[in-house]
């Protein structure tokens, strides 16, 4: 299929902000990520890192890609309430995103009282080769992995920057979602700024080099139903977050675009309850422990 008109969302900050705006409020994500952290993250994360440190020294923490800072400020919440200090080193290389994260952390200054926040707008292969030889007791990357040229490689970088004893969560797509099956179905729609992988691909990676990790899934649904009209403005930046490419339904082929709403309403991408379609967006959490010596 002719995809060369396609625009890879990335290369548009401004439409890829509008978009994943519309697919934050279609999958309830902050709310799923407020309970997620409520409840699992408590135990698989912060009772492991209180059975392996002193709870009197600083913690160091570092948030790689962390976007707008929603699911980083819930997490480091629960962390304070175990560690009394916390250095928040953030390396996010969008300026639009971190300087909502900044608001956010102000807005949130009396619950994160005593965090202090180092924020460095890199990806994070130019934050690897800046140098920096900090090590850090809790690593996240929530949703990130995706935007790295070699996940491989970055996964191995941020286990050398644990301290042993500490952890590092990545949060990435389940391999078992209707998304992925997209994805395998139509590889010409993959961008080159993007990677596929899945949380497979990331165990795998771990599994190669005998390093040590728990999983936990969670099951997501997104309400995809304004995708099938064609009149729908939302409709249409969903569809753009979704195939990562800008004004989809403008610029694509259109035996391309009914192939991908066909996939997209499959019973095997999605479900359906009453009049509504939900893509099954599953992820996984992945708990990496880095051994005390």
């Amino acid at each position: 299929m002719d995809t060369k008109s396609l625009q890879s969302l990335l290369s548009d900050p401004s439409h890829y902000a509008k978009a994943f705006k519309v697919f934050c409020a279609r999958s309830a994500k902050f709310r799923v990520y407020s309970d997620w952290v409520d409840g699992v993250f408590s135990e698989a994360v912060v009772g492991k890192l209180q059975a392996t440190m002193d709870g009197r020294e600083e913690l160091r923490v570092l948030g790689v890609g962390s976007g707008s800072g929603e699911m980083d400020c819930a997490m480091l919440e629960k962390l304070k309430r175990r560690f009394p200090r916390i250095n928040n080193r953030v390396v996010e290389p969008s300026r639009e995103l971190l300087g909502k994260y900044k608001a956010l952390a102000q807005s949130k200054a009396h619950e994160l009282q005593s965090v202090e926040c180092d924020f460095r707008q890199q990806t994070l292969e130019q934050y690897e080769k800046a140098g920096d030889a900090t090590k850090f007791h809790f690593i996240s990357a929530v949703h990130c992995m995706y935007h790295l040229h070699d996940y491989d490689s970055s996964l191995e970088y941020l286990y050398n920057c644990l301290i042993p004893g500490g952890a590092i969560l990545v949060i990435h797509m389940s391999e078992n979602t209707g998304l992925s099956r997209y994805r395998t179905r139509f590889p010409c729609l993959q961008p080159s700024d993007h990677n596929y992988s899945t949380s497979a691909d990331i165990r795998s990676s771990l599994d190669r080099r005998g390093i040590p990790f728990t999983q936990h899934p969670y099951p997501v649904r997104l309400d995809i139903t304004k995708c099938f009209d064609q009149a729908s403005e939302e409709g249409g930046l969903l569809l753009d977050f979704l195939t990562f490419h800008v004004n989809f339904r403008e610029t694509a082929p259109e035996d391309l675009q009914r192939s991908v709403i066909e996939c997209f309403g499959g019973s095997d991408c999605s479900e359906r309850k009453n009049d509504a379609i939900y893509l099954i967006i599953d992820w996984d959490a992945i708990v990496i422990s880095k051994p005390k010596h």
